[in-house]
């Protein structure tokens, strides 16, 4: 697990609010560029999913930029709840349970303010940045490992949507050891223009053809033991039953290859 550092991000308490109670808070950037904005717009979903699936009022969702400032943050949890905020609420309901004796005590121990943790994980394409939470409320250890893999998946699924999405797009790889793989978050996906030069790759593709520096204008031949013009032939039948795929190690893929809108 990544350690979560969004230096432009602000934990003081009015950093976000909610909106009556009904909806997260989200925070609006500090910068703005063309890129940054396809980001917010292409990760709103993936973001909004996150949330709901952390279902934790002191956990906040953050969309970074390569830099580490924060482009977009939903929920209120880091945004500054006063010493002993979560963790003293729930003492307050254990308390209530406690004989007086008992209620005194816990009332005369110092308090100690909530330590917060997150988790982050890069988006790669197409300038970089980074998506992740951070909690409020580190008591429920237990379920860090699951609130990782939810992380991962939505970072891989915004970076499925800017590789789609990218306008200079020519061919659409998808590729993977296991044909099962096709269509899910956990596939490779790598994206050409007309001359077999990679305009976008995600860290999946990157993972499994590694050593071969597989990124930004690598052509495919110096990655792929199979024909550029045979992968364009493949896109161009459309077909929907995958392909083999093999790299110059002699590693095997199921693959499925589409030409872009803008090849058309």
């Amino acid at each position: 697990m990544n350690t979560l550092t969004f230096p432009g991000y602000s934990a003081a308490p009015d950093a976000t609010t909610t909106n009556g109670g009904q909806a997260p808070a989200t925070k609006v950037p500090t910068a703005s560029s063309p890129g940054n904005e396809r980001l917010i717009a292409l990760a709103a979903p993936a973001m909004e999913d996150l949330y709901r699936q952390l279902d934790s009022p002191s956990v906040t969702v953050l969309l970074a930029d390569s830099h580490g400032g924060v482009l977009r943050a939903i929920g209120n949890g880091a945004g500054g709840a006063p010493e002993g905020g979560a963790c003293g609420a729930r003492s307050a309901v254990n308390g209530a349970r406690q004989p007086a004796a008992s209620r005194a005590v816990l009332a005369n121990r110092p308090r100690v303010p909530p330590r917060r943790i997150g988790i982050a994980a890069l988006i790669l394409p197409p300038a970089g940045g980074m998506l992740g939470f951070v909690d409020a409320d580190i008591s429920p250890l237990d379920w860090l490992g699951h609130a990782n893999a939810l992380v991962q998946t939505a970072a891989r699924i915004i970076e499925h949507r800017l590789i789609e999405s990218e306008p200079r797009g020519f061919l659409l790889l998808r590729f993977h050891r296991y044909p099962a793989v096709l269509g899910t978050p956990l596939e490779a996906l790598a994206l050409f223009d007309p001359d077999g030069g990679v305009l976008l790759a995600n860290r999946v593709a990157i993972d499994l053809l590694a050593p071969c520096p597989l990124g930004c204008g690598v052509a495919a031949a110096n990655c792929f033991a199979t024909q550029w013009c045979g992968i364009v032939g493949y896109a161009a039948l459309g077909l929907r039953q995958p392909f083999t795929l093999r790299d110059h190690r002699g590693s095997g893929y199921s693959a499925c290859a589409s030409l872009t809108r803008a090849a058309a």
